[in-house]
């Protein structure tokens, strides 16, 4: 292409008219009309032609020219009606040429004018298509209508777009509009996911791009934007979102559960139910507990002692396959949070007709125990039966009672025994303390560690024990389908021995086999018995009342309610929903210790050392029983067992990010 050649290209999606100063190599030295010089390859030329001269022609000279040039041409665009001319080629389907459009139009095809339909057709999306070689070939009328949708569809979008980011700056700067735009449900609901999923979120780009409207960090912005509308708690746990745990009762599951408090079903087992109301029963829980699925009492006899352990008769109440009872199922037990409880049943049964409230008769399944003095299992037997509770005790209380009640005092020397007696033969016991979270009135958060071996607890929990072993061997031994709990030995040696230091005890933690659940009766490493179930707290666990229910026919004399391949199903719902809710309680409990020192930037604490890892040391609060890690110096050398003093520099909960350095 010869110097001095009119030609046009795209820069910046903007069509600039240029001069060709110098054809060099495989390139054009070109002086555009803004004044600048470029290098351009010959295929981003749009159009060439007239030819100016060079000669004698000054640099301003050539830019007036230029954007004379310019000027024509744009004139000339602006009175093209594009629509008309499609009009008179579409019935035709015929290509052709730039030269022979604007001859069509303008009856002459002047550079400028060619140059001016070129321009023209760039800017259609709608009425032609240009094809290689120049040819121009106008599109039918049904493509013209889909292109027209098309387009509206996307002027749709961006308006949409503007408005969502209008609408999303409001909301951050706390002025959200009163009026409710149509798309604003989609859009909350696209936030939602984007807070719970995060990029794997199904639509995410769309998100990214709503927020890319607003000056607002896009690092958390789903999330906190879902609190200023109120959408979302500012302490919102996500994991229930994630693993989509039910959070409320369908309006079916609250109707059939009023049903059933209202018209208590036929009692299937009355003919072999003890009347047992005439016992001292007694409840001891935590004080925030309220739905009472165990009791117990106790009566002097010749042997020694009638130790009565009663669980609430949930079987009896909610048959199988009931709506309620495959809504249990799928929840698969009780979650209990510091801050909401998510029961596996709703609470006008789980609190009121299921529970065994105190002066209050209720039907129950009741393993009467027989023991000598010193604790020996003598006899005993299971029974369905009509109870009723007279003391509703905390564990506190029980513990500020026992030296003066000598009934608790021999429950609790009996349970001692029990456990002696099981830890010898084989049984062992990992003495942790435990960690709460609770609230008070204003909301304050306040953490609580307790010794889980206060002489309440453990009276309580041998009884438990005793009972869901006692169901456990009776299935076993009559051939009775059930689903059992075992755990296997440890993956390394735990020494036997008292008194052992937390490092002791956490590494201890870590070597104890998984507890897994089968249909197979097999030994519980832990709890030193050849075989054990659940069979305690039917109101929390849908494993519990499968127990209840093939104990209950078995005792009356009926065919078991369900066969290995009913519990095999059984089990394949109810393992997973069971580590969702272990997951669920860990992670939150960590969310809060995490809420608690977040207010304590700053502050310094002490940290044991419990090992040490490539680049980094494993930490614990042994106040607090957390983990986290630190990353230290490469000549800074700790040994398990070391206490360190760490400053708190950084504490993320929701990110689940803490950051120490030595203090």
């Amino acid at each position: 292409m010869e110097p001095g050649r009119i030609v046009e290209f795209f820069e910046e999606k903007r069509i600039l008219v240029g001069v060709v100063l110098e054809f060099k190599g495989e390139r054009l030295r070109v002086l555009a009309q803004n004044s600048r010089e470029m290098t351009l390859p010959p295929k981003r030329i749009l159009h060439s032609g007239p030819h100016l001269s060079l000669a004698g022609a000054s640099r301003q000279d050539l830019l007036r020219r230029l954007e004379e040039t310019a000027r024509v041409r744009e004139a000339f665009r602006a009175a093209i009606d594009l629509e008309e001319v499609w009009e008179l080629l579409a019935q035709e389907n015929q290509a052709l040429t730039m030269a022979e459009m604007t001859d069509l139009w303008f009856s002459g095809a002047s550079p400028d004018q060619v140059a001016a339909m070129g321009r023209r057709l760039r800017e259609d999306r709608l009425l032609f298509k240009l094809r290689e070689g120049g040819l121009v070939v106008p599109n039918p009328p049904e493509t013209v209508e889909q292109l027209q949708d098309q387009q509206q569809r996307e002027l749709g979008r961006r308006q949409e777009m503007a408005e969502v980011g209008a609408w999303l700056q409001a909301v951050w700067e706390g002025q959200e509009l009163e009026a409710q735009p149509p798309w604003r449900p989609r859009v909350v609901e696209l936030l939602r996911r984007m807070a719970v999923w995060g990029a794997e979120a199904p639509d995410y780009d769309q998100g990214k791009a709503y927020l890319e409207q607003t000056r607002f960090h896009l690092a958390g912005a789903p999330f906190k934007l879902l609190v200023r509308l109120g959408v979302f708690q500012e302490d919102e746990d996500l994991d229930l979102h994630r693993l989509e745990v039910p959070r409320e009762f369908s309006p079916e599951v609250l109707a059939g559960s009023r049903r059933l408090a209202r018209d208590h079903p036929a009692d299937p087992y009355a003919s072999h139910r003890q009347d047992l109301t005439g016992l001292e029963l007694m409840t001891i829980d935590g004080e925030h507990t309220r739905d009472y699925d165990d009791a117990l009492s106790l009566e002097e006899v010749p042997e020694g002692w009638r130790l009565g352990i009663h669980i609430a008769d949930v079987a009896t109440l909610v048959p199988p396959d009931h709506p309620l009872d495959r809504e249990a199922r799928g929840r698969g037990t009780s979650i209990y949070l510091p801050e909401r409880r998510l029961p596996m049943f709703p609470e006008e049964l789980s609190e009121d007709a299921m529970s065994l409230l105190a002066h209050q008769e209720r039907l129950a399944l009741s393993f009467m125990v027989t023991l000598d003095p010193d604790g020996e299992l003598l006899h005993w037997a299971v029974s369905p039966s009509r109870v009723k509770v007279r003391r509703r005790l905390t564990y506190r209380e029980v513990d500020e009672l026992l030296a003066r009640d000598p009934g608790l005092a021999a429950i609790s020397h009996l349970s001692r025994r029990l456990k002696e007696r099981r830890l010898s033969q084989g049984g062992f016991e990992l003495r942790l303390p435990e960690v709460w979270v609770s609230f008070d009135a204003q909301g304050e958060l306040h953490l609580t560690v307790e010794d889980q071996e206060t002489e309440s607890r453990q009276l309580v929990a041998e009884a438990m024990v005793l009972a869901n072993s006692l169901a456990a061997g009776l299935l076993a031994d009559q051939g009775i389908p059930a689903i059992y709990r075992g755990q296997p030995e440890p993956r390394e040696t735990i020494r036997r021995q008292d008194g052992k230091s937390l490092l002791e005890l956490w590494r201890d933690r870590r070597r104890l086999s998984r507890v897994v659940m089968e249909l197979d009766p097999r030994p519980h490493w832990g709890l030193g018995l050849p075989c054990y179930t659940l069979a305690t707290s039917p109101i929390r666990r849908y494993l519990d009342l499968v127990t209840h229910r093939q104990l209950l026919a078995l005792v009356c004399g009926a065919p078991p309610v369900y066969g290995l391949d009913d519990l095999e199903q059984i089990l394949a719902a109810i393992e997973p929903a069971m580590r969702r809710a272990g997951f669920i309680k860990t992670r939150r409990l960590r969310y809060w210790l995490l809420k608690y020192l977040a207010a304590r930037v700053g502050q310094t604490r002490e940290a044991l050392v419990l090992e040490s890892l490539p680049h980094r040391y494993r930490l614990m609060f042994p106040d607090l029983l957390l983990e986290f890690f630190m990353q230290t110096p490469a000549s800074l050398k700790l040994t398990s067992g070391d206490t360190v003093m760490v400053r708190l520099d950084k504490v993320s909960p929701r990110e689940d990010h803490l950051k120490v350095s030595l203090a």
